[in-house]
């Protein structure tokens, strides 16, 4: 990287820094929303369903979020991460349809179509429990980035014996969000107030989110695809979850965090589901 943005990043924030700390000193409850407003407003994509791709609300304790249902047969959720929404997994989800299943995905609060300013991972983790005492049982679960580590955290998944598959997952998001502060140059006494007010609010607290320990004792098939170059993600992760348990990690390469989603290597895994339960396995690419 260029010595000069180096530089210029590193003062950033530094400023970034003496701002927020000043901030926080001569007025807490205005910093702390802040704070809030920075940390857990998600992206909201634009997207347009086809016509075809059946739309219904699902009620839940934070209210009613999106859901989509697209195909035949049987039942595979698909479970979006941090602003993210649905809809990227619709390339997918018409494939996956080609193969006689039905797709099921939903947009979490704040996210896709589906109200709401703000959300965090506790919150994502209520909600998921809430919609999939409402659904169909799934003959498998794929998640991308969060969603595994929302996936990881429900009360849902303790009774799950089924197949899951992580692309790209953050199975560390306290950890990955610690390292953003910190690159940021935010107050960390701020930060560490808005994740307090998390806890006050959902009584789940972030540091002890970490998705390996949950995912670990998983009773079915468990997998992970992830890109060698992914940046916001690093792979370091996904490799430790596939050392300390029977996880399989698959690789690809050039692909990073999100162009993964449209790769023909997630068919490829899905697959090895199905041949693994009358032979041996035979991965693609796996570490």
């Amino acid at each position: 990287m260029n010595q000069d943005l180096i530089a210029k990043k590193t003062f950033n924030a530094i400023l970034t820094n003496i701002m927020t700390k000043t901030f926080r000193t001569l007025a807490p409850e205005l910093s702390t929303k802040y704070a809030q407003k920075a940390l857990l407003t998600p992206k909201r994509m634009k997207n347009k369903w086809p016509s075809h791709v059946k739309q219904f609300s699902t009620m839940t304790r934070y209210g009613k979020v999106r859901t989509y249902k697209y195909g035949e047969g049987k039942n595979i959720w698909l479970v979006h991460g941090w602003s993210s929404c649905a809809f990227d997994f619709w390339p997918l989800m018409q494939q996956l349809a080609e193969q006689g299943y039905s797709c099921i995905s939903f947009d979490f609060p704040a996210h896709g179509l589906s109200k709401g300013k703000q959300s965090s991972l506790p919150q994502m983790i209520k909600v998921f429990d809430d919609i999939s005492a409402t659904l169909l049982d799934p003959c498998m679960v794929i998640t991308h980035a969060m969603g595994a580590s929302v996936v990881a955290n429900s009360h849902w998944l303790e009774q799950y014996q089924s197949d899951l598959l992580l692309i790209s997952p953050i199975l560390d998001s306290y950890e990955l969000l610690q390292k953003l502060v910190d690159a940021s140059g935010l107050d960390q006494a701020l930060f560490d107030r808005v994740v307090h007010e998390i806890y006050k609010k959902e009584k789940l607290f972030l540091p002890e989110l970490n998705a390996i320990p949950k995912l670990k004792n998983l009773n079915g098939q468990l997998k992970i695809i992830h890109d060698k170059q992914d940046v916001l993600a690093p792979i370091s992760k996904s490799k430790q979850l596939s050392q300390q348990s029977k996880a399989k990690l698959f690789t690809t390469n050039k692909l990073g965090h999100s162009k993964i989603l449209r790769s023909k290597n997630i068919l490829n895994v899905i697959a090895t589901y199905s041949a693994s339960k009358t032979c041996d396995e035979t991965p693609l690419s796996t570490v």
